[in-house]
């Protein structure tokens, strides 16, 4: 008898600790956070999605604050950062029986530390509490793309045109917010034919914070390239004019004598193409090109004849340079 309740003492004892044990580790604000943490960790993101409290709809994101109707493309696993060195520094009991339970953690070798805001939703068997997050612990990252449309996320491309359809279809510089977890590191970068950015890091350091980073598309030596043959031969063009000014060009001249025959041009120099961001789309600031007219002329006073052979500096700027969807450029040149 007395052996069966020693027995009967130590299983009550033994469950007594596995309890508490569940209760400290896993049935417990900081082991709630922890749990989500290490979702992240994993880059699971479905199970840190299928956590209590962690919504991504637009009434929770209002509730915290954040900006409603973001796109929920970057709550997916494989652009998730690595998360490492996850400690629960203290979890606060506050007035409302809400918890503040504060963490350190490594994201991509970045050091965060923040707050969750976790709550009680009742028990199992009466023992062990079960949580919550209080309000929704995602972040919303505003993203700006100058000068494109698209961003470049662990291998994805990301159309912020289609994330907020509103923005004007003419506008140069685009924005879409997104909703992200946090914490999190995302590297942001832009790469298509003509543009690329270089890569930028957006820190969702906060839960329930607004984050933004800027990507900035600028034009590469295929852009460059495309724009000097368009250019050029804009020019050849000119110089086909058999005329002494060749009608919407930037060079020709005036000559007072008489012109005998036709007048013949060539491009000596092409200006130099450097491109600019304007205020609504890509431009060339005024460059210095040289042209070169070949003619023959009869002067008025005398009536001799002579050949003027001589370069022609001009000046050539391009207002506009777009680049329509199916990768042809439309070029204006300044008038």
């Amino acid at each position: 008898m007395v052996l069966w309740s020693g027995i009967g003492a130590l299983l009550l004892i033994a469950f007594a600790a596995a309890i508490g044990a569940l209760q400290r580790d896993v049935y417990s604000p900081s082991g709630f956070v922890s749990g989500y943490l290490h979702a992240l960790a994993r880059q699971d993101a479905r199970a840190a999605l299928a956590m209590p409290g962690v919504d991504a709809s637009d009434s929770a994101l209002a509730a915290a604050g954040l900006p409603t109707a973001p796109s929920r493309e970057l709550l997916r696993s494989d652009v998730l950062a690595e998360v490492s060195g996850i400690r629960i520094v203290h979890d606060d009991s506050l007035a409302d029986g809400v918890h503040q339970v504060a963490f350190d953690a490594v994201v991509d070798g970045t050091p965060v530390s923040s707050t969750f805001r976790v709550k009680q939703t009742g028990s199992v068997l009466g023992l062990l509490p079960t949580w919550r997050f209080s309000t929704t612990p995602l972040a919303v990252a505003g993203v700006t793309v100058e000068h494109a449309e698209t961003f470049t996320v662990a291998g994805h491309t990301l159309d912020t045109r289609a994330a907020d359809p509103t923005q004007p279809a003419d506008a140069f510089n685009t924005k879409a917010d997104y909703v992200v977890f946090a914490p999190g590191v995302y590297r942001l970068g832009h790469v298509s034919t003509y543009l690329n950015a270089d890569p930028v890091s957006l820190l969702a350091r906060k839960p329930g914070a607004v984050v933004s980073a800027s990507v900035v598309a600028q034009p590469n030596s295929e852009f460059v390239s495309q724009v000097e043959t368009q250019l050029d031969g804009y020019l050849n063009a000119c110089a086909k004019q058999p005329v002494l000014q060749p009608s919407g060009c930037p060079f020709g001249v005036v000559i007072d004598d008489r012109v005998v025959g036709a007048p013949a041009w060539s491009i000596v120099r092409y200006p130099p193409v450097t491109l600019v961001a304007g205020a609504n789309g890509w431009q060339m600031a005024s460059a210095e090109g040289i042209a070169h007219l070949h003619v023959t002329v009869q002067s008025l006073f005398d009536g001799t004849i002579s050949t003027r052979s001589t370069d022609e500096p001009f000046s050539v700027a391009l207002s506009s340079i777009v680049i329509r969807p199916d990768g042809a450029l439309d070029i204006v040149v300044a008038g």
